[in-house]
């Protein structure tokens, strides 16, 4: 209404007060309609970080080490790398962001060798033979190095759950 009675103040024909209208619903829509929508970037986010909140929660629970990782870690250590391979085939089927893409690579990367790491772990408990009891704590070691690489890579591209990797090889004292 008030551009309409502008316009008649100004000479402006019926025609030219329409447009104006259009003209002003536009520059008021499309920011709030912009604020609305996500991008790809944040839409992986949002995906990502909700999958690794369960993820976090189970390795501190069910699938926490507890006083230490043994042959009975075996079946844990299982889940634990199918529910990382599960999150890292997610972030793969997702659209991929337009900035950002050499740190979620930087991020997946890291997130394959910590997989690699514990299914070498699992395997090597699988097979566990007395006298191998440094070969399981150096790699033990070699995971608990390669989480906190998957949390800073995970930081660097704007996760934050997915960042929280501090725990993941945590053993009750």
């Amino acid at each position: 209404m008030y551009i309409a009675a502008v316009g008649n103040r100004t000479g402006m024909t019926g025609m030219n007060r329409a447009a104006a209208a259009v003209v002003g619903l536009v520059v008021f829509a499309v920011p709030a309609v912009v604020g609305c929508s996500s991008s790809p970037k944040q839409e992986l986010i949002e995906s990502t970080d909700e999958r690794c909140r369960t993820i976090n929660e189970r390795f501190a629970g069910d699938l926490a080490y507890g006083e230490g990782i043994g042959v009975e870690s075996v079946s844990k250590l299982r889940e634990r790398v199918a529910l990382l391979k599960d999150l890292r085939s997610h972030v793969r089927k997702m659209p991929k962001p337009e900035t950002g893409r050499a740190e979620l690579n930087g991020w997946l990367d890291k997130l394959g060798e910590y997989i690699t790491g514990l299914d070498d772990l699992r395997s090597q408990l699988q097979n566990y033979r007395p006298g191998m009891d440094l070969v399981v704590i150096l790699q033990a070691g070699v995971n608990h190095d390669a989480a906190k690489a998957v949390g800073s890579a995970a930081k660097r591209f704007g996760f934050e759950d997915c960042a929280q990797t501090r725990k993941w090889e945590h053993i009750a004292s």
